[in-house]
């Protein structure tokens, strides 16, 4: 599914995907530094009811966000990686846990451990306020909302 888009119309997209969204989820997000990951990080994590700010992991690596009494938005940044044990095993306890969606930036280095089943949000620069966005299923429950978000 391929979607050039205004800014404002994928932070639209975040706020529908969060509506689709079920426990557990891994969501893969691709592209340029400046692409706007995060900021759709931000609106998907507002759109599940975090109130917290949420700010880039560039630096952390790692961020939680607790929402829906016991439901968590796990969100790592993995640019600056491209081996870390410790990381690799806090994303892969991240992925058995079934009341988290785990959203992934810069996982290339990592895919080996990513598992199956995923959403994969691909952000094409255009120009300062307009994205191409890419996206793509890797099995049957992804690809359910995938066929939701048309």
């Amino acid at each position: 599914m391929r979607l050039t888009t205004e800014l404002s119309q994928s932070l639209a997209l975040a706020n529908k995907l969060a509506g689709l969204i079920q426990t557990p989820q891994l969501i893969e997000l691709v592209g340029d530094l400046g692409g706007g990951k995060t900021t759709f990080t931000k609106a998907f994590g507002k759109a599940l009811g975090i109130e917290k700010t949420i700010t880039s992991p560039t630096f952390n690596i790692h961020r939680s966000y607790e929402y829906d009494n016991g439901h968590y938005l796990e969100h790592f940044d993995l640019y600056r990686l491209n081996d870390d044990e410790i990381v690799l095993n806090e994303l892969k306890e991240k992925l058995l846990d079934k009341n988290t969606v785990v959203v992934v930036e810069w996982a290339g280095n990592f895919s080996k451990i990513l598992k199956k089943d995923r959403l994969i949000i691909e952000f094409k620069f255009i120009d300062e306020n307009k994205r191409e966005l890419v996206l793509s299923a890797t099995d049957k429950k992804s690809q359910a909302i995938l066929e939701q978000l048309k």
